[in-house]
């Protein structure tokens, strides 16, 4: 005990170890936007034990899951989707992967680990990082060309693609699943890579709009043209789901969550119909499109439609994920919070079908165990917390007029009984005044 309290403080902490894990904190804190992040520890409960929002099934995009056995049988396709595309281009496969090696060092910057680890051991076909990226971003240029142009794709490999489309579309839009943007404008001098892009981005953002008016939900055409750089693919389409693409920390910078721990689970659907607040879906699909408007009685609270069936769930719970790993981002949290309080029971989910927020083929019991199991690890995001403050300063400011509501929803059809009886006794009183003039 004397020995080792004698040993001086120096030895045993290291000032400069210290100060060198600070920095490569501060490091990886300044590369979170760019970074291609691990599925965050808090959300895999979400996740469950067969890792069904984190693992691929079909296919590994980058180095986090590649090697692993269940998906060797897409990696012939790579190297097929890599030919084709080479030959597509016109350009030799060594000036096309010259290309994709000139940033593969930034590219390897983007990973948690370097991606050697992950392919060691591979096999002597993986001949290293550099053409680790340049199959997977063929691979994703082909396969988004074979959805939004499928006659431009060879026909065997179009096979490939839509025997395993659900599989694909599925996978590309993992968060441990993505290669770094840099990888896709390496590739973009070679086809129409942005065009491409922006079509199959807004096709699949579609899906999570009701599907009986597409054209609508989808929008302008949206073409990358430089203005806006996303870390990778589901970050991409996270962005154009929120309706514009601009950084979002100049989104949520005005929002302060301050002073907010925890989700309301007093304003359901239905509760918010009592106290006079009408639940609307709101004209566009974005997903910020959401909030409060007051009116001379009561308000209204809308938000984006969500069509919400296996596929768009598995996106979700990405998007979310990415959101927790970027801190300064929060709106899909946002909106996934909102649907938490206003959903208590499987009544407020069928009341949420009833105004058309709500669609897709989750039973109404799956969709409020999935909605709250999503957000019960997750922190306050300052768009909702602001919502939330709103809800509160309403119900303060209007406490008479939701007294007066509340007893009127709550007996309106009491209200209508007593007043049809009261209409039929006004007109018997009306018949019976009326006959002594008639006799008369």
């Amino acid at each position: 005990m004397d020995g080792a309290a004698a040993v001086p403080a120096q030895v045993l902490i290291d000032e400069a170890h210290l100060e060198r894990a600070a920095q490569k904190v501060k490091d990886d804190f300044s590369k979170a936007e760019i970074k291609i992040h691990r599925f965050p520890a808090s959300l895999r409960d979400v996740s469950g034990s067969d890792g069904r929002y984190v693992v691929p099934r079909a296919v590994s995009i980058g180095p986090y899951h590649h090697g692993a056995r269940h998906l060797q049988d897409m990696e012939d396709v790579k190297r097929a989707a890599a030919y084709h595309f080479c030959r597509g281009s016109g350009r030799s496969l060594q000036a096309v992967y010259a290309e994709v090696l000139s940033v593969s060092a930034h590219a390897r910057d983007c990973y948690a680990a370097t991606g050697d680890e992950a392919l060691r051991g591979t096999g002597e076909e993986d001949d290293g990082f550099a053409a680790l990226m340049f199959r997977d971003g063929c691979f994703l240029a082909q396969f988004m060309l074979a959805d939004t142009h499928p006659r431009m794709v060879d026909p065997s490999l179009l096979c490939c693609f839509m025997s395993n489309l659900h599989s694909i579309l599925r996978d590309i839009m993992l968060l441990e699943n993505q290669i770094p943007w840099l990888i896709l404008e390496a590739l973009m001098p070679f086809a129409p890579v942005p065009v491409v892009v922006g079509e199959f981005v807004a096709t699949v953002a579609a899906s999570f709009a009701i599907s009986c008016d597409v054209k609508r939900n989808q929008g302008p055409p949206f073409v990358m043209d430089g203005s806006y750089r996303p870390p990778h693919l589901l970050g991409l389409l996270r962005a154009y789901l929120l309706g514009s693409i601009v950084p979002p920390a100049e989104v949520d910078g005005a929002f302060d969550s301050s002073g907010i721990t925890t989700f309301s689970q007093s304003s359901s659907a239905i509760e918010l119909a009592q106290i006079g607040i009408k639940l609307t879906a709101s004209r566009t699909t974005q997903l910020r499109d959401m909030g409060i408007k007051k009116a001379l009685f009561g308000g209204e609270l809308f938000l984006a439609p969500l069509v919400l069936d296996g596929l768009n769930a598995c996106w979700l719970v990405n998007m979310v994920a990415l959101e927790t790993c970027w801190p300064e981002t929060g709106i899909v949290c946002s909106y996934v919070f909102l649907l938490a309080m206003l959903m208590n029971r499987e009544e407020d989910v069928h009341e949420l079908r009833a105004k058309r927020i709500l669609h897709g083929d989750l039973s109404d019991r799956h969709a409020l165990d999935f909605i709250m199991n999503l957000v019960r690890p997750l922190c306050i995001p300052n768009h909702y917390a602001l919502i939330q403050r709103q809800l509160a300063a309403y119900k303060r400011k209007r406490w008479v007029w939701i007294a007066v509501h509340r007893f009127v929803y709550s007996n309106i059809k009491t209200i209508f009984m007593v007043l049809s009886i009261v209409g039929v006794l006004v007109g018997i009183f009306k018949t019976l005044l009326a006959l002594p003039q008639k006799t008369s």
